[in-house]
């Protein structure tokens, strides 16, 4: 399905994330949030409620302007959650808002040509692997229920992570408070990735391909926890800072 207008083009496509925004054509980046605004409009009640994976090829983005468009977006109960661009200066900005540069976990683009393998230096156990070439996220907030983050390198949280938040990272999580959402460490399949947090309370932890939900139980005291991959299966230990 496509909206055309004199310089800016909006296709839309569903994919296994949701929903695949193309911003197409030569027009100005205020025709295409034009666009976007008009499309969305139209389409409410078919898009609402959708994650939105936005690709804008060589087309240079702003934080200002991926931040308008994530407002508008939002405006029409719509998730923007990564960006795709050909520019690194628009995943730079696109990655200090926190959103994501990759589909977490895909080895192929979206054309279906193979990625070429991004060679990080990691070792086994290790609290703070080596960054990606795309850095490392630090995020200064509480992540409450619907938040949802995605990052291509590891993501370490000052605050806590809330029951129905989630983190998605190609690497390590570090929670500086307590971990109670989701968390989905070394997607890919790294399996030296770790999650600590200083409450270790999950609704669901997974490293790589390895699954674990925790005892329903609550545990009479809290302490510092790391999670790693031990022998094929999540095992949690005491974490010493």
């Amino acid at each position: 399905m496509e909206t055309t207008l004199s310089q800016a083009t909006i296709s839309i496509k569903g994919i296994r994330e949701g929903l695949l925004f193309a911003v197409d054509g030569s027009g100005s980046v205020a025709d295409a949030l034009a666009e976007l605004e008009q499309v969305v409009a139209e389409r409410h009640a078919f898009l609402q409620g959708s994650r939105v994976a936005l690709t804008v090829g060589m087309r240079p983005f702003t934080a200002d302007q991926l931040q308008a468009v994530q407002t508008l977006l939002a405006d029409h109960d719509l998730e923007l959650w990564t960006v795709l661009a050909e520019r690194a200066e628009t995943r730079q900005a696109a990655r200090k808002l926190g959103l994501a540069t990759r589909l977490p976990g895909s080895q192929t683009d979206l054309d279906g040509n193979v990625l070429a393998e991004t060679a990080v230096s990691r070792q086994p156990g290790s609290l703070h692997p080596e960054p990606t070439a795309t850095g490392d996220l630090f995020l200064r907030e509480t992540l409450r229920s619907g938040r949802s983050v995605y990052h291509e390198g590891s993501v370490t949280i000052l605050g806590d992570v809330n029951p129905g938040a989630e983190i998605i990272a190609e690497g390590s999580v570090i929670v500086w408070g307590r971990l109670r959402g989701l968390v989905h460490a070394g997607v890919g399949g790294d399996e030296t990735a770790v999650i600590c947090a200083l409450d270790l309370s999950p609704t669901q932890l997974r490293i790589a391909n390895q699954i674990a939900i925790p005892p329903a139980e609550s545990r009479p005291t809290t302490q510092p926890e790391q999670a790693t991959i031990r022998q094929g299966q999540i095992v949690a230990a005491p974490w010493h800072k």
